[in-house]
């Protein structure tokens, strides 16, 4: 799948807002991204303009999602709700695990998913898929079926709703905050079973989060969002060992460190920008310890080695 160029606005009554401002990278076969970034930075908007399920006031304002020699965006909505919608492309939304039917079984809920989204799957099969599915996220089916979510932990939930966006068996899966208000144990075997399904099903997962400590060893690749930008794209490993972008430097930074000496807790001063508001120059510069007089204009992508950085100290 290539991303190119893909910039997604919302609108309201007095102003355009861009969410997420000409952003491209490329996601191959078992391959992980990691999209970060704080709150308001457009990295779930990446994952809605993907699925096409942006609210009524968004749009994608230019750009293109190739998937297959095929522009996404520029199919029928009919013909991409039946061909790629789930099929294809699937997403485990942020707070899925309280998105169950309270009044239903888990095995009505994931059965209904298969009625709507594999008309074409004979129904004799569909307990199969519906136990392959469970069985995939680590879930016995003897021991859920029949229970209702309020029978079942958060972990157990969670599991589920990613459990229901396997049942057709898509080629890309994104992960929205997949392990808020999880424990850190639960957090660890959520993490650990995406890392398993993009392994052994060869799968494209996509995991958004606000937490950079916690996919080090899940993805392979990080896209750093600050205030609907990609500051920063290059291999996980890159990242960590030798950051570029101030804020990128910043969050790690700020990761606690479990044998430091330090005790001081790292954080990054001040607000992320109002993007209603944003005006020319780099959007981190009222926060970064390394700003100059270049950063009051727009800083272009610069290639450095293999990581793309939106920085003037790297022109």
């Amino acid at each position: 799948m290539l991303i190119q160029d893909l910039s997604i606005t919302y609108k309201t009554k007095t102003r355009t807002i861009v969410a997420v401002d000409r952003l491209s990278f490329t996601i191959n076969e078992a391959e992980g991204i990691g999209i970060i970034g704080e709150s308001g930075s457009g990295k779930s908007t990446i994952g809605y303009g993907i699925m096409r399920s942006l609210p009524e006031n968004g749009s994608v304002e230019s750009g293109s999602i190739l998937f297959e020699n095929q522009n996404l965006l520029g199919i029928p909505m009919r013909d991409f709700d039946s061909k790629y919608r789930w099929k294809e492309i699937a997403m485990v939304f942020q707070g899925s695990m309280n998105s169950l039917d309270p009044v239903f079984t888990i095995e009505n809920q994931m059965r209904e998913i298969l009625y709507t989204h594999r008309k074409d799957l004979p129904k004799d099969k569909h307990s199969e898929v519906v136990e392959n599915a469970l069985n995939s996220v680590g879930l016995d089916p003897s021991l859920v079926l029949k229970k209702y979510p309020h029978e079942l932990s958060g972990g157990m939930k969670q599991r589920i709703g990613i459990a229901n966006a396997l049942l057709a068996e898509p080629t890309l899966l994104i992960a929205d905050e997949p392990t808020t208000a999880l424990d850190v144990v639960t957090q660890s075997q959520i993490l650990q079973l995406l890392k398993k399904l993009k392994k052994e099903k060869k799968m494209r997962i996509i995991v958004i989060t606000h937490d950079l400590s916690l996919i080090p060893n899940l993805v392979d690749k990080l896209i750093i969002m600050y205030a609907g930008q990609a500051v920063e794209i290059a291999n996980a490993s890159y990242v960590f060992e030798k950051p570029l972008h101030p804020y990128t430097q910043a969050l790690i930074q700020s990761i606690p460190k479990l044998h430091s000496s330090d005790k001081n807790i790292r954080f990054i001063k001040g607000n992320p920008p109002d993007l209603s508001t944003v005006g020319k120059g780099c959007r981190f510069r009222d926060r970064c310890p390394k700003v100059f007089d270049k950063c009051v204009v727009d800083p272009p992508k610069f290639q450095v080695d293999k990581t793309m950085v939106r920085c003037w100290l790297y022109q």
